[in-house]
């Protein structure tokens, strides 16, 4: 399975603006970027399985059907947002969106693994971030069910009367 062709199909069927494999390849090689992937296993008796993996850290031990989805994580010195989520055409409303956003975020910021290095970025800061289209009803419905808050509107941002609204999860721990 070629991950990085199957995350440019993914982000190409959803946005507007086409990307290609350096995309994503560029983010993967940075330090202030964390990408993860909502995959559909078939384990050796056949049950489906769905798993989040940090694309960097995968193993192929199990049969990988697809990737249903993946969401990027931007890190700075003073917090960290989410850059994009995503989940294939196919496969939305089917609650893969929250499995996603849920098991990435504890992923991300509950995992035991510390950044000591002070040249590195830092995922573990108490908030995190995004930005969704206002008119994105379903993913900000999503946003709020796992804890979200709406805290300003960027104007304008996606493009002329196409406001962002900015959102926040507060005080992770």
């Amino acid at each position: 399975m070629k991950i990085l062709e199957n995350l440019v199909k993914i982000h190409n069927e959803n946005f507007e603006k086409t990307v290609k494999a350096e995309y994503f390849s560029e983010m993967i090689l940075s330090k202030q970027y964390a990408i993860y992937c909502l995959f559909d296993f078939i384990d050796e008796s056949e049950v489906k399985i769905f798993e989040i993996f940090k694309v960097e850290n995968l193993v192929f031990e199990k049969k990988i059907k697809k990737i249903l989805g993946y969401i990027i994580f931007y890190g700075t010195i003073e917090n960290t947002d989410i850059f994009e989520i995503v989940i294939l055409k196919s496969c939305q409303n089917k609650g893969f969106g929250k499995i996603l956003l849920e098991n990435s975020i504890k992923e991300l910021f509950f995992s035991k693994i510390k950044n000591d290095s002070s040249d590195e970025i830092n995922f573990f800061g108490e908030d995190i971030f995004l930005e969704v289209y206002e008119k994105n009803l379903f993913a900000i419905k999503l946003y709020e069910k796992i804890g979200f808050e709406k805290i300003s509107v960027r104007k304008n941002y996606y493009g002329q009367n196409k406001n962002a609204i900015i959102m926040m999860l507060k005080k992770l721990k």
